[in-house]
């Protein structure tokens, strides 16, 4: 089967260098388009399923791809982006002068982690919990299904942790695939084969910022 892993469009908070976690910010007008012009670049793919993460943002995203197909969203809890808790709709800024510690390990050393002070989700709760989401959709799905999940950066960045089967010390380098992002992975066989990673080639290069 192939699976289109899709970030979000560009949110209000992406510009304001908010962190969002399980809580939502709406797509800006540059994230509607962004949306659309994927929507355009995939509009002749059958997809089997279009599966999203629940939050607003990757909804709204997943119906501006849609367009007016009659395709059905299907949403999958543990696809949501890593909670944050009580940072959440807190700048990256106050953030990093609150708990530095804990801001330089969220991007660069996620085996050391500790979100306890705020509430916050694990990166291995995350990847428990993504783990299982992509084993509902593997093991749903025939050899010759294309299936859609639209989801998130850190999301995605544990999605692609598991697939390369890399260790949690390489977790921190990996990227963060850009808004609107399409990585397409192979899985047969209970194996994972990446096709493209974080392509944004249907977006001009005044049409995304790196977030």
């Amino acid at each position: 089967m192939k699976i289109y892993f899709i970030r979000h469009g560009e949110t209000v908070w992406n510009t304001l260098r908010i962190f969002q976690g399980s809580s939502n910010s709406p797509l800006t007008e540059k994230g509607k388009k962004q949306a659309k012009k994927l929507g355009e670049r995939l509009k002749n793919i059958e997809f089997t399923s279009f599966y999203s993460s629940p939050l607003g943002r990757t909804l709204e995203t997943s119906r501006l791809i849609i367009g007016s197909k009659n395709i059905k969203i299907k949403t999958i809890d543990e696809f949501k982006e890593i909670s944050v808790g009580k940072m959440e709709g807190v700048s990256r800024e106050e953030f990093k002068t609150k708990f530095p510690e804990q801001f330089h390990n969220f991007f660069f050393n996620p085996k050391d982690y500790d979100p306890t002070p705020y509430s916050g989700e694990t990166f291995s709760e995350l990847l428990n919990r993504v783990e299982k989401g992509l084993k509902k959709v593997t093991d749903k799905h025939k050899k010759d299904d294309i299936v859609v999940i639209v989801t998130h950066g850190m999301t995605l960045k544990g999605i692609f942790k598991i697939i390369k089967n890399v260790s949690f010390d390489e977790l921190g380098k990996l990227e963060v695939p850009q808004n609107t992002s399409l990585s397409i992975v192979d899985y047969t066989d209970g194996k994972y084969t990446i096709e493209m990673f974080s392509d944004i080639s249907h977006l001009e290069e005044n049409e995304y910022e790196n977030y």
